[in-house]
Order: C-alpha cells, then sequence, then structure tokens
C-alpha cells in the first residue's frame, strides 16, 4: 500500500487498536456527526500539534474534511459525466497555526508517523516546487504541500505554518482519504491566510485540491473525490455534472451504506489507471474520427447509438471501456430519479447492475470484490452494491434498508470470511457535511466555533 494509507492505517490501530474498531455492531450503533468531527479527533489533532510542535504553541483553527462514497459514477469524472456521490461522517482533521514569523518556511507532521516531521518552503519559485516532493515515509506530505503549491499558482501569497494530521477514514477502502487530506488542508489555509486564500470560495478550493493530486501527487483522478469531499451534505447525496460542475443535491432516506474493506490491496497510482483511462480517451478519439464530429471531446459526449454504429472502428478493450461509461452515465441518471421518488430499490438495482458493468466491461474489479459483492445477495435488507473507487480491491458500498444493517453487517462478514479465509472491515456511514474549518480559543479551550 501507498505511504499514505500505511499512515493513516497507524493512527486508526492507535486508536482503537485494531482495525476492526470501524466495523460497526449492533453495541455500537450509527455514528452521524452532522457540521463537527468527533471531539476525540479534534482532541487529538490538538494534542498531537502541541506535542509536536511544543506545548507552548498553540493550534489556532482546525481544517476538517470527510471521507467520501461514490454511490454511482465509476471513472466518469475524468470522461466528464455524471456522478452520484455522498461525503461520509469519517474524517481528517488538521490542526494549525500561522506561524508570524515573517518567512515562508512550513513544517507538517502526522499521527501516523510519530517523531517525524516534514519542512517545506511555501514561498519558492514555481519552477523548484517539484524538488519539494517527498518520497518514502514522508510521501504523505505531498497531498499537503501539492494543495499549497496549486494554491500559490491562483496568486496566493502564503507565509509559514505548521499542521498536524489525525484521521479517523479507514485507510485503503476506496473513501478517498487523500482528498479529505488536501480538502481539509485548503479549508485549515483559507483560516490561517484569509487575506489570500479565504477569499477563494468552495469550488476553486475543491478545484486546488484536485489540481494538486493531478500536478503534485501524480494521480490522474478526475474531479469526484476533492467535489463529495468539499460538497457534501447531511442527509443528501450530491448529483454532479462532471462537465459544467453543476450540481443539485438529491434527498436520501430510508436506507444505509454500508461499505465493506475486502483488504485486497488498493493502490491507484500505477499503470492500471492509467490504462483505462487510456483506453477512454483513445476510443473517444475514434468515435471524434469515425463520425467526422469535432464536438465530441469525451465519452460523455458518446451515446449507446454512436457506439453501435462504430464499434467495429474499436479494439475490444476500447468497446468494453466506452460501453461501461456510456451506461454508467445512464444508470447515474436513473438512481438520481429513484432517490427523488424515495425508490431506493430502484438505485440498489442501479447499483448492482454497475458492479456487473465494472467487472464485465470496465474490468477494473477483482476476485475479492467480486466475492463481497455476491456475498451480499440474498440477506435481508440487502438492495444492492458496487465496487466503489477507482476498483482492483478496496471495498463494496452496498445500500441496505433501514432496521436490517446490523443483522446485514453480521452475515456479510460470516460469508466473506468463510469463503476468503479474510476478515473484511465493514463501516456503516451516513451522508456527511462537506469540508469546513473550525476555530480554536486560545488554549484550545472552551467552545470551539464551528465556520463554513
Amino acid at each position: 500500500s501507498s505511504p499514505f494509507a500505511a499512515a493513516l492505517e497507524r493512527i486508526c490501530r492507535g486508536h482503537s487498536g485494531s482495525l476492526q474498531a470501524f466495523r460497526l455492531t449492533p453495541m455500537g450503533g450509527i455514528f452521524s456527526s452532522g457540521l463537527a468531527a468527533p471531539a476525540e479527533l479534534r482532541e487529538t489533532a490538538v494534542r498531537g500539534f502541541t506535542k509536536t510542535f511544543g506545548s507552548e504553541i498553540q493550534p489556532t483553527a482546525l481544517g476538517v474534511a470527510p471521507g467520501r462514497a461514490e454511490v454511482l459514477g465509476n471513472h466518469t469524472d475524468y470522461n466528464e459525466g455524471f456522478i452520484l456521490a455522498a461525503a461520509i461522517d469519517r474524517y481528517v482533521v488538521i490542526a494549525g497555526r500561522r506561524t508570524g514569523d515573517g518567512t515562508s518556511r512550513c513544517r507538517v507532521a502526522s499521527e501516523g508517523f510519530p517523531g517525524s516531521v516534514v519542512a517545506f518552503d511555501a514561498g519558492v519559485a514555481e519552477t523548484e516546487w517539484p524538488e519539494q516532493k517527498q518520497s518514502g515515509g514522508d510521501a504523505w506530505a505531498n497531498y499537503v504541500i501539492g494543495v499549497v503549491s496549486e494554491l500559490r499558482k491562483l496568486g496566493a501569497k502564503l507565509g509559514g505554518f505548521e499542521a498536524f494530521v489525525a484521521s479517523n477514514v479507514p485507510p485503503g477502502a476506496g473513501v478517498s482519504s487523500s482528498a479529505a487530506v488536501e480538502m481539509a488542508t485548503a479549508k485549515l489555509l483559507a483560516r490561517l491566510f484569509p487575506e489570500d486564500v479565504g477569499t477563494y470560495g468552495q469550488l476553486t478550493l475543491v478545484k486546488a485540491a484536485k489540481a494538486a493530486e493531478n500536478n503534485f501527487v501524480g494521480m490522474g483522478c478526475g474531479i469526484l473525490d476533492q467535489f463529495s469531499s468539499g460538497m457534501g451534505r447531511s442527509g443528501s447525496l450530491i448529483y454532479l455534472d462532471c462537465r459544467t460542475l453543476d450540481y443539485s443535491y438529491v434527498p436520501f432516506s430510508g436506507a444505509h451504506f454500508v461499505l465493506a474493506n475486502t483488504h485486497a490491496p488498493h493502490q491507484l497510482v500505477d499503470g492500471k489507471y492509467d490504462e483505462l483511462r487510456a483506453n477512454c480517451f483513445s476510443a473517444k478519439d475514434i468515435f471524434r474520427k469515425e463520425s467526422k464530429n469535432d464536438n465530441i471531446t469525451h465519452l460523455r459526449d458518446v451515446d449507446k447509438d454512436l457506439l453501435e454504429k462504430h464499434k467495429s472502428a474499436l479494439s475490444d478493450d476500447q468497446h468494453r471501456r466506452a460501453h461501461h461509461i456510456i451506461t454508467e452515465n445512464d444508470r447515474v441518471q436513473t438512481g438520481v430519479e429513484a432517490c427523488k421518488s424515495g425508490n431506493m430499490a430502484a438505485l440498489g438495482e442501479c447499483m448492482s447492475g454497475s458492479h456487473v458493468s465494472s467487472r464485465d466491461s470496465f474490468g477494473n474489479s477483482c476476485r475479492e470484490l467480486d466475492i463481497m459483492q455476491r456475498c451480499a445477495d440474498g440477506i435481508a435488507g440487502h438492495l444492492g452494491s458496487r465496487l466503489m473507487g477507482g476498483g482492483f480491491g478496496g471495498s463494496t458500498i452496498n445500500l441496505v434498508r433501514e432496521g436490517f444493517v446490523d443483522g446485514f453487517v453480521a452475515e456479510l462478514s460470516k460469508r466473506y470470511e468463510k469463503e476468503t479465509g479474510i476478515k473484511p472491515t465493514v463501516l456503516v456511514c451516513s451522508p456527511g457535511d462537506g469540508a469546513f474549518v473550525e476555530d480554536l480559543p486560545a488554549g484550545a479551550g472552551g467552545r470551539w466555533r464551528v465556520c463554513s
């Protein structure tokens, strides 16, 4: 796994002694935090900050951002299609303060790497930023440094700051802990530097966070992760047009999401993700050429009729990838209408159809994901399930009716372990709010003020 995922795993184990603590049973219930991260996590971030940078130095603000759940819209974002997603009530919290020493020297630390502090300079010229990219055990800091780099490109004048990262977003589960770090960083810096970053709107920060992952970290993702983490709303799903960035909130009720981590390796900064992207873009080029239509810029612009008409010009891989993207966009539209009418069963059918398409057409499933998805079938309350995120490992997302969650978790865990010998980690979650910032009073005591 990546250094960042490994760091988060150590964080999670430090909070609970075991990653299995994220599996909520009838004893644990369902946590819904509203517009606030859990108090324990906020306190962990503040304590970590003072322990790292000195007890006489206090953080002044907390940047908070959630993980995300991709409900429908697998790999549609970089094809300028549609997605249906949610922020979830699991968070990255970053405690920080502006140094105010007249320099642009920055220091960041993570709960996952006790005793290690990564230093960089926020004031270097644009040509010098590649030299500040971290490697090995410090690579997690690239998600923070990359955001600073992108904000500088927007014209922000950033001085020195210190920050400490804490998280309860499960690592390697496909819920985009990296985007949560990026968005928490952006919100923290908006509070620490109100005269510059603080003038940017939430969407500008979302775009900067995405650019950080693309340009600095080196992951060619679309905007799904950062947008969901930044723009979520409790009790609602986000319907996003990835071309125009127009979005709306879709009501969600009568069910919960159960995220089931297969514990198959989940690492996307490699050739598999890039290969899928390349198939999509090369297929688009063929449709554009064969139809003599310069308005085709992404697979978003191709429908089923055009796919059928020009399939002979495509390789098998190009055809299957294009088929998935085109039909997935249709499933998003159907899923949105299902939510609006309160038809959770229809939403579940779309989710299961998405998994079949990912498995058979897009090629981003794996043995463990297929087993987990199949094990869910027939369990009381189960409405549908699919792989989530980039694929090739990580988690399935299951739609389960209210009142059936506890029994579903127990039975799914039993079935999966029996078939694979692996104990799954199962997370029950609900749609939560997007990234925000909390002001800390002197000494981090008293009431904390939550800001947008």
